[in-house]
């Protein structure tokens, strides 16, 4: 045996680990790649599709040092993890209420996602409405709230099937 520190010590790597492991950044580069991945976890009824484009607690630090009074208010006392239950908790009731309406939420897909420039307080957060399209080209349409972070989209809350 040959002690560590020593120099004939060599590095031990496991056998079938990789060298390098390439971890994709969190949040999504376009608005459009978040509505794919909404319209993925609503098909699936399985919001782990989704979990890259949730803030972490670093995030929502970043979000507390620079949001606006408004932006700290909502996240007083939450956690990432709080935030995350809470959209996946929406996305559920949408499941359930898409099924109720009689929609094929298989069927769907993204005809186009909007945004507006949000309010002046809170330059971070922004609304979004995606619009889903059936087969016979009928819309149906999701609101929910992203913040840009570092050219990043993340997930906020409130996601909800328009009327």
């Amino acid at each position: 045996m040959i002690p560590a520190g020593t120099s004939k010590a060599r590095p031990f790597r496991p056998v079938n680990m990789p060298k390098y492991i390439f971890i994709p950044p969190a949040g999504a580069t376009s608005l459009t790649e978040i509505s794919n991945a909404i319209l993925l976890s609503l098909q699936t009824a399985n919001a782990e599709q989704l979990t890259s484009y949730f803030l972490s607690d670093q995030e929502i630090t970043f979000l507390r040092q620079l949001g606006s009074e408004d932006m700290n208010a909502v996240l007083e006392n939450k956690s990432a993890t709080d935030l995350q239950n809470s959209f996946e908790t929406d996305l559920q009731n949408i499941v359930q209420e898409g099924i109720a309406k009689t929609l094929n939420w298989s069927a769907l897909s993204v005809a186009d996602t909007k945004t507006d420039k949000g309010s002046q307080e809170n330059r971070l957060l922004f609304p979004v409405e995606t619009i889903l399209q059936t087969k016979q080209n009928q819309p149906v349409s999701l609101l929910y709230e992203v913040v840009k972070i570092k050219n990043r989209y993340y997930l906020f809350r409130g996601i909800q099937l328009k009327s």
